[in-house]
């Protein structure tokens, strides 16, 4: 099986994954997937802290398989260096943090359980100017040319075709959606570039369902699932 759940920010909102409030979780295996629409926030600090060897020890000891993309509040810097092994699993590469705690790429199109996975993590913090560079902000968190343009090749090698999409952010005609529902004015023009690409990925690429996060609400719509606060959703 395979569920789907909105940011957890490190330790801040991971506890929609305990026990009490996703009780399912507790008859999963090691060969069952969690994937976290981003804002995992695991890897954090400039190194690896007290806190962080908690989490890992956390997620390490459920009985599921944890896969992440990354938002725009991870240490880019740790996360994108050779601090974690990249290895080819699920038909591409992707870096291992721990045991059972798997970083899926940007770009990149992985088979998990006989379906297709794109994964292009990454968005805008929109208080940036209050925060550090390199310390709690990181220019890393917008995607780049580069990044784009092996997603668009990984795409074409599918048949512009896969089953899920995995993102953080989404298209312009998701996120206009949200923010009119919700009254995020202030998020309007955030990520413009990026919602730009993501739109192209809407109008070319043939999909099932789109999950995603960084919105910190709930809603299904059309072909989009955004995730926030509530138990993973099983998509398989």
């Amino acid at each position: 099986m395979i569920f789907v759940c909105g940011d957890t920010h490190g330790e801040i909102d991971f506890h929609k994954l305990n026990s009490k409030n996703w009780p399912e979780g507790k008859a999963l295996t090691k060969d069952d997937y969690l994937i976290v629409c981003s804002d995992f926030g695991l890897i954090w600090d400039l190194q690896e802290s007290r806190n962080e060897q908690y989490l890992k020890k956390w997620y390490n000891n459920k009985p599921w398989t944890t896969l992440f993309i990354d938002g725009n509040h991870e240490n880019f810097y740790r996360l994108f260096s050779d601090e974690f092994k990249e290895m080819n699993m699920f038909g591409s590469k992707i870096k291992q943090i721990s045991d059972s705690i798997f970083y899926l790429q940007r770009g990149h199109i992985y088979t998990i359980n006989n379906k297709t996975f794109f994964t292009f993590g990454g968005g805008e913090s929109i208080d940036k100017e209050g925060r550090t560079p390199f310390l709690s902000w990181w220019p890393e968190e917008l995607p780049n040319y580069k990044e784009e343009n092996l997603a668009i090749e990984n795409l074409k090698r599918f048949g512009n075709k896969v089953d899920f999409i995995i993102t953080h952010s989404c298209p312009d005609k998701a996120s206009k959606y949200i923010i009119e529902k919700f009254d995020m004015s202030y998020k309007e023009n955030a990520e413009r570039s990026l919602r730009s690409f993501f739109s192209w990925i809407y109008r070319n690429i043939e999909f099932e369902k789109w999950c995603f996060g960084h919105f910190h609400e709930n809603l299904s719509f059309g072909k989009f699932e955004l995730l926030y606060n509530k138990k993973p959703l099983r998509i398989i």
